[in-house]
């Protein structure tokens, strides 16, 4: 029975998100006995809805400020946004099995609100995929994206998946089924 959108994209968003939970989990080398992958996600995406409205806010300036003011303004949020990237650093050092500083200390939050704030350093992911280590998303300049908005990709698939269907369920793309179905997307 074909599921509901509404089914599909609940499936899809769980399973997007477990998966990318478990590929934070295996490069930083976290402890799954300790960090759900989900729970690990949602708390990463917090911290990064916090630290865009602060990179907005610091973008925007404060045109209703005096020069002074604006100054302890900006100082106050600059302080805040180093709060987050320890916070954020902290989190996965104390949840790690074996300590990887290399890979914490790459961390970084990129103050352009244009992009996602907590990203991962691109020689820090061309180092580890030399070893054969990749990191679960990254941007086009090769940045790591530590908490992406998976709603477009969501939407996609979703999509993708009702458009397909009839070929899915009558067997000329058993092998995508099969795959889709192991990802969680979907039960036949």
């Amino acid at each position: 029975m074909k599921p509901t959108k509404k089914e599909l994209k609940q499936n899809i968003k769980y399973a997007l998100i477990r998966e990318h939970g478990l590929g934070l989990i295996k490069f930083f080398g976290l402890d799954p006995n300790l960090v759900s992958p989900v729970d690990l996600c949602k708390k990463l995406r917090k911290l990064e809805n916090q630290a865009h409205e602060i990179t907005t806010r610091l973008c925007n300036g404060f045109p209703d400020s005096t020069p002074r003011e604006a100054e302890q303004i900006q100082d106050h949020y600059e302080k805040m946004l180093d709060h987050l990237e320890f916070k954020l650093r902290d989190y996965l050092e104390r949840n790690q099995i074996k300590k990887q500083f290399k890979k914490i200390n790459a961390i970084f939050i990129n103050g352009d609100p244009r992009g996602y704030a907590l990203k991962l350093d691109t020689e820090t992911i061309k180092y580890f995929e030399e070893l054969g280590e990749d990191f679960p998303h990254k941007d086009w300049g090769g940045f790591g994206i530590i908490a992406p908005d998976l709603t477009s990709e969501i939407e996609d698939k979703v999509n993708w998946i009702s458009s397909n269907w009839k070929e899915l369920t009558t067997g000329t793309l058993t092998d995508v089924k099969a795959d889709l179905m192991q990802r969680g997307y979907f039960v036949c």
